[in-house]
């Protein structure tokens, strides 16, 4: 009887012992694993987040941390200011460009690049090499094609028989140079739509074809439905970025002339660099940041209530 029990229980360590090792390795190592990348975000990301809340209740002194208690005093100056409201209308502007003018191509690469039979690696990459080249070489380029006197627009121009411009130093017609070089289309968006387009089951395509639905019927009652999924991702990070636009309009125009390309993030670069306001450019940054969180969940409510 003895013998008996000793080996039940003989059996029973190692099966304790490998139910103990299943546990480490699925339980505990994925968060050890995630450790270090969370704590670099919550130092690196969180943290500056509530210091900006925190400084944006301050006419910040970086000798005489944190300097003198305003309260909302930054906020009620900032939004009293016609210079900060003119900003947003930039931005918005921006947002409806970028999204008019620009989102919906690479969806459109992508369908005509999964419809070619051969050289299909070949199309790929030359859609990726644009996005290698850096942002600096990029807005050279383009600001030799909109120069007044000696770029390719006004020569264009001529030849339709149309007024030469002054394209960058119009108020009217900057913001459509600066969002135009995205109309080109390519980069990482188009190898994203064409990855979740061949992702789509081969036998609902076969089936779809079965039943006469082609050409364009599929694209729209198959394809596009399919990966509405990414669509919607592509959407929220293209608002994200528009509402956070800097680098092009700074490098462009500097925010001008008259201001007209100024945006929420030249704005809030001007108050940190320019002004060394940091209480107004935190903020600022406070505002942009509440402003892009609404309309990101107004977005993801609104594709939940699709869904339903």
């Amino acid at each position: 009887m003895k013998s008996t029990q000793t080996g039940a229980q003989t059996g029973l360590a190692p099966r304790a012992a490998k139910e103990r090792g299943y546990f480490l390795r699925q339980k505990i190592t994925p968060w050890l694993i995630l450790l270090l990348p969370m704590a670099f975000t919550l130092w690196l990301k969180y943290i500056p987040i509530l210091r900006a809340v925190y400084i944006s209740f301050f006419n910040y002194d970086p000798i005489r941390q944190p300097g003198e208690f305003v309260g909302l005093g930054n906020y009620r100056t900032m939004f009293s200011t016609r210079y900060y409201w003119e900003a947003w209308g930039n931005t918005f502007v921006f947002l409806a460009l970028q999204i008019g003018m620009t989102f919906f191509i690479p969806i459109i690469q992508a369908l005509f690049l999964n419809e070619i039979r051969r050289c299909k690696s070949a199309f790929s990459t030359m859609y990726l090499l644009p996005t290698l080249i850096p942002t600096t070489i990029n807005v050279i380029i383009w600001r030799w094609v909109w120069h007044p006197d000696y770029g390719v627009a006004n020569a264009l121009a001529k030849l339709l028989g149309a007024q030469p411009q002054t394209w960058l130093s119009d108020p009217s017609l900057v913001k459509f140079c600066i969002v135009f070089p995205g109309v080109i289309g390519g980069g990482i968006a188009v190898l994203l739509y064409l990855s979740a387009i061949q992702g789509i089951s081969p036998d609902m395509m076969e089936s779809a074809a079965i039943d006469g639905c082609t050409g364009w019927k599929r694209i729209f009652y198959i394809t596009l439905p399919n990966i509405r999924f990414i669509i919607f991702i592509q959407l929220i990070m293209a608002v994200s970025s528009a509402m956070q636009m800097l680098d092009a309009p700074y490098m462009f125009a500097a925010g001008g002339p008259s201001g007209a390309s100024t945006t929420q993030g030249i704005y809030i670069y001007n108050a940190f660099n320019r002004d060394y306001n940091y209480g107004r450019g935190s903020a600022a940054s406070v505002v942009l940041l509440l402003a892009v969180m609404a309309i990101t969940l107004l977005q993801m409510r609104f594709e939940n209530a699709e869904r339903e």
